[in-house]
């Protein structure tokens, strides 16, 4: 199986090949076209300066009567160009095509200055190339017309008439020795320029390759480590960009896996800490009646009966937590008053937190409806002043709220003792109980927060705690107002 380098690799290269052979194929159409259009427009400047020349020799003969009859008259023309000193004067000299009239002349004196161009050796095609024709479009002399359009000839005028036409046959494929030389240098520059990019951008590829494929790999090694349960894997984070990202959250992703791991085991211990305590108790009271150390009676039968509630409300809770961790906590909404709920469980707490002399104020706003599942906010109401009734030292104070603004938020405030900032980290965590104790007399479960935020947050608001003004521990509950309100 190819690997991401090579395949990143052979990619760019593939890319490069397509773009740098497209190239060349428009560069070479681009000279060709280009250099066929330059030639066009010169045969157009060759036939504007010929054809008053040829006029001017109509003229002086009278027609085309003479150079009909004798065709060597037009190779005579190439014949003396071809020796004539093509160095020499530009201009008109003493001899001319007039000297063609009367025969053969001193070579170099007998051109005008056109001919005289188009006689240099480079100029050979364009010489075969041109023809004369009569004002009937009947050839003269010359080449071959072809398929000429009448938008490449030119016409011969003498007074306003039109005595004659001149042009050059079709290019067709062919280009001049001169044109084919140019555009063989231009294209072997090209092709050496584009050489010269493959090398240069294979070299690119291989070094793109290699910095793509170099912490993929890292993070590929890392994942699997990570698949094998080794959650001490980490990938190489240094690389910059989106890879570096992905690396970074590969990360964040080992060590959330590592801290469940932890906290899984963790919960796992803290399970059978929490169940092997009733279970021993009604296990000795059971083996103590048996043992006939103990008689069956009535407190007996009630330390049991005690014991084995605490069990079913720890596997209650359980459940709870389960529920809520798979997302199946089971909520059946409809709209609540929840200053009732509130004021309900605050009777109900009353006798224990009068017991204990702590001191209620309550501020409960009116006619708030909410929707939600009124047996599991009777269940968050209860937890919260469960937690108020065993940690508030006894003569303390509570203040509890309800308002309604934008959101519903209930808050409860007590005067101590208070908790340190790590301790408020760690205050919703399963099992933690702030005096560190495994003590069910004063720390319960540890489970009765956990409990609260996996409510609230089921039905999408947000608890926090925090250090109350009182002295001691604030916890707030907001929830959605739902739009039950105006």
């Amino acid at each position: 199986m190819k690997t991401l380098f090579s395949r990143i690799l052979l990619a760019q290269v593939v890319a490069v090949v397509l773009a740098l052979a497209v190239v060349t194929l428009i560069t070479r159409y681009s000279l060709t076209q280009g250099f066929t259009t330059f030639l066009e427009r010169q045969e157009t400047r060759v036939l504007d300066n010929i054809a008053p020349v040829l006029g001017d020799l109509y003229s002086r003969q009278g027609g085309w009567d003479r150079l009909r009859a004798n065709p060597e008259i037009w190779q005579r023309i190439w014949w003396r160009s071809n020796r004539a000193d093509v160095t020499g004067p530009r201009g008109p000299g003493p001899g001319s095509i007039r000297q063609l009239e009367g025969g053969p002349r001193a070579p170099g004196t007998d051109l005008e200055p056109e001919f005289r161009w188009l006689a240099q050796p480079g100029r050979g095609m364009l010489r075969e190339r041109l023809f004369l024709l009569d004002a009937a479009r009947v050839p003269l002399a010359g080449a071959d017309p072809g398929a000429t359009v009448e938008a490449q000839l030119k016409a011969i005028m003498v007074e306003g008439d039109v005595i004659g036409w001149i042009g050059f046959s079709p290019l067709d494929q062919a280009l001049p020795p001169e044109a084919q030389r140019f555009l063989g240098g231009q294209l072997k520059i090209t092709a050496l320029a584009l050489t010269a990019g493959l090398a240069v951008a294979a070299v690119l590829a291989w070094i793109l390759a290699r910095n793509v494929s170099r912490p993929v790999q890292s993070i590929g090694t890392a994942v699997r480590r990570l698949s094998d349960g080794d959650f001490a894997a980490r990938a190489d984070s240094r690389f910059a960009g989106e890879i570096g990202d992905l690396a970074e959250r590969v990360n964040q992703l080992a060590a959330t896996l590592k801290k469940n791991r932890t906290a899984r085991q963790r919960w796992m211990a803290d399970i059978a800490h929490e169940l092997r305590t009733p279970v021993a108790v009604m296990k000795g009271e059971i083996e103590a009646v048996a043992d006939g150390i103990r008689e069956p009676d009535r407190r007996t039968i009630a330390s049991l009966a005690e014991e084995a509630d605490y069990l079913a409300s720890l596997v209650d809770d359980l459940q709870a937590l389960a529920l809520a961790d798979a997302g199946a906590l089971d909520l059946r909404k409809a709209p609540v008053n929840l200053d009732e709920l509130v004021n309900q469980a605050l009777g109900a707490f009353a006798n224990r937190l009068e017991q204990r002399g702590v001191r209620v104020r309550s501020r409960i706003a009116a006619n708030v409806v909410v929707m939600a599942d009124a047996q599991r906010l009777r269940q968050l109401i209860h937890n919260l002043l469960e937690n108020s009734a065993r940690y508030v030292e006894p003569g303390g104070r509570l203040d509890v709220s309800l308002t309604l603004g934008k959101t519903v938020v209930l808050r409860l405030e007590d005067s101590g003792p208070g908790v340190s900032d790590d301790q408020l980290a760690r205050l919703f965590d399963r099992f933690y109980r702030v005096e560190g104790s495994r003590s069910r007399t004063t720390g319960g479960s540890g489970l009765g927060l956990s409990i609260c935020r996996n409510i609230v947050e089921a039905h999408g608001g947000s608890i926090e705690a925090g250090h109350s003004p009182l002295g001691g521990l604030s916890i707030r509950v907001e929830l959605p107002n739902g739009g039950l309100h105006r």
